[in-house]
């Protein structure tokens, strides 16, 4: 009887323990945060503080900040930098929110005229 009784305490462990982890898991993957999309003009772009302001056809401006991992493609489908973005630049970002700030994934940007 003392047998069974330590047998089904031990089965119970495991499946508690398995439990745990399952739910640990699914919350990591809750964590990472879907990207959204933003299209605008470039109101701001600091290549020092690696921020830039999109504005909204609304006129909602969005901050969000950028790595030197993010792609930046001008859509004349060749390779370009934060740099390249020129102030009123039509632009969509992709960015995703990690707490109170979005970070810049991908940019696809047509130069203002004039550039």
């Amino acid at each position: 009887m003392l047998t069974r009784m330590r047998t089904l305490l031990l089965m119970a462990a495991v499946i508690l323990i398995f439990g745990a982890s399952a739910s640990i898991a699914q919350e990591k993957k809750a964590e990472k945060a879907k990207a959204e999309k933003v299209a605008g003009d470039i109101g701001l772009l600091d290549t020092e503080k690696n921020y830039m302001i999109v504005v909204t056809k609304d006129g909602k401006l969005v901050t969000i900040d950028y790595t030197q991992k993010t792609k930046v493609t001008e859509l004349k489908e060749k390779p370009a930098k934060m740099s390249d973005i020129g102030l009123g630049s039509a632009a969509v970002a992709e960015y995703t929110q990690k707490g109170d700030k979005n970070f810049l994934s991908k940019i696809e940007f047509t130069p203002a005229k004039g550039e």
